[in-house]
Formats: structure tokens, C-alpha cells, sequence
């Protein structure tokens, strides 16, 4: 050989330690697959949008930590909205009563990370909210409590009274103002972030939402003002009554690509 085909080797060499690394690192890299039911729960109600929805995932080559969970959806005319994860409810184990009946109990758990494990497939339900509603009505709700803690201060405060006051009806306003679902199909786009890279498979699906779905959610802007009447009124008081939210449950189809 000549002189510049062994330097050629051992270039090539040099690099073989690195390629080994990339390698690896691909083949362990974990692999997330998203396991959906049938259907989601949509609804409408002083929170804004919600979809909620029951979610296992299904990992592969090692544990990794979920920090973030979203859904992206995106509606056939174009329109495109983003939910955060705002609670999650693990059931834990079920407890048998002295009467024989079953009693699952639950887990609340916060939504600042999720550990994902390789051994066992759990199923979460998810509650998603609409991002961009809440950073609006959280400047709404602010003014609202400012001026409740000046009344109260100054001995004037009649939750009656308030609930007609400028303040909750801008509350109320934007709050029925926001509702957004339209008939037609949507695209659900289920995104994860974590420290990690990883590989994310199954996370695209469909459903549609028809007139009559699109009115019964409707229905729920007639009970806006009254939620928020409760917020303001202690359980006790007369005028408190717990509303009956419309929700809907489109069939959730899985976009094969």
C-alpha cells in the first residue's frame, strides 16, 4: 500500500468511534407510541375549549420524562388551535367496598412532567385547555378580583350585586365570545416535548364535528353567567345551583401515513 492509503485508513479509523456513538445512540433512543380510545370529549364552559382525552403510551428501548403535552388541531378550513395539558387522572388501583362493589381510586397528579416507563402501559386521562383563551381572561379575572377586594374593604361586596358589575360582564363577554368549535372534520396533532430525543409514532388522528354537536356545545354559553355566579356565592347560599355542561364525544380515528 501506498503511504496516502494507510493515512486514508486511518482517517476512516478515527471516525469509527463517533459513527459507533451515533449508532447507538439511534437504536437506543426511546420510542413513544400513542395509544388513543375510540373517542374524545369536547366541551365548552367558563375554562374556555376543552378536549380531554384517555391516553396510554407505549415506550420502547428505555424510561423517558414527558414536560410537555399538547394537542394541535387543526380544522379543514384551515384554523389551527393549541391545547396544553391542565390536569391528569391516573387511576391507581381499585377498592373493593363491604358491599362488594368496586371503587377505583384515582391519582391527581400535576402536569409539570410525566415519567414514561418501558415496563408498564398506563392509561392517563388528559384534560387539555385552549393556551390562548386563558392569557386574555386571566387580565379579565385580575381586574374582577381587584375591585372584589376593594369592596370588601370598603364593606360594600354583594356577590349578587357584583355579577352585574362592568367588570364580569367583560368576563362574560369574552368568555361566550371565545367559543370556537365549527362544523367540519378536525386534524388532532398529539405533540410531546422532553430533555430527551426520542422517536414519537401514532400521534395523528381525526374526528368530525357535525351541526348537532355544534349546537348542543352551544348551549353551554347559557351557562356562563351562572358559573360564574357560583364562583362568587358559597355553596350554601340559595342562589348556588351546579351546572349540567353539554359535552360531546366525537369518534377519534387514527390518520395512518
Amino acid at each position: 500500500m501506498e503511504v496516502i492509503d494507510w493515512i486514508a485508513i486511518l482517517g476512516a479509523l478515527a471516525w469509527t468511534p463517533h459513527l459507533i456513538s451515533l449508532i447507538r445512540h439511534w437504536i437506543t433512543k426511546p420510542k413513544i407510541r400513542v395509544i388513543a380510545p375510540r373517542y374524545v370529549s369536547l366541551g365548552f364552559t367558563t375554562y374556555g375549549s376543552i378536549f380531554n382525552l384517555h391516553l396510554a403510551f407505549s415506550v420502547k428501548n428505555k424510561d423517558i420524562v414527558v414536560s410537555s403535552l399538547r394537542i394541535r388541531l387543526k380544522h379543514e378550513h384551515g384554523e389551527e388551535k393549541n391545547f396544553e395539558w391542565q390536569g391528569i387522572k391516573q387511576e391507581v388501583m381499585k377498592m373493593r367496598t363491604p358491599d362488594g362493589s368496586v371503587m377505583p381510586y384515582e391519582k391527581h397528579q400535576s402536569v409539570l412532567a410525566m415519567k414514561l416507563n418501558e415496563k408498564d402501559i398506563e392509561e392517563r386521562f388528559i384534560q387539555f385547555q385552549e393556551a390562548s383563551f386563558h392569557s386574555k381572561k386571566f387580565k379579565l379575572e385580575s381586574i374582577a378580583v381587584k375591585k372584589i377586594a376593594y369592596l370588601k374593604g370598603e364593606d360594600k361586596y354583594d356577590p349578587n350585586v357584583f355579577i352585574n358589575s362592568e367588570e364580569m360582564k367583560d368576563l362574560i363577554k369574552y368568555t361566550k365570545n371565545e367559543f370556537s368549535w365549527k362544523t367540519g372534520n378536525y386534524h388532532v396533532i398529539i405533540e410531546l416535548q422532553s430533555p430527551e430525543d426520542f422517536i414519537l409514532i401514532d400521534n395523528k388522528y381525526k374526528f368530525n364535528l357535525t351541526p348537532v354537536d355544534i349546537e348542543e356545545l352551544e348551549k353551554n354559553k347559557n351557562y356562563i353567567e351562572h358559573d360564574y355566579k357560583n364562583m362568587l356565592v358559597p355553596q350554601s347560599d340559595e342562589e348556588y345551583e351546579p351546572v349540567n355542561w353539554s359535552w360531546r364525544n366525537p369518534t377519534l380515528l387514527k390518520i395512518n401515513i
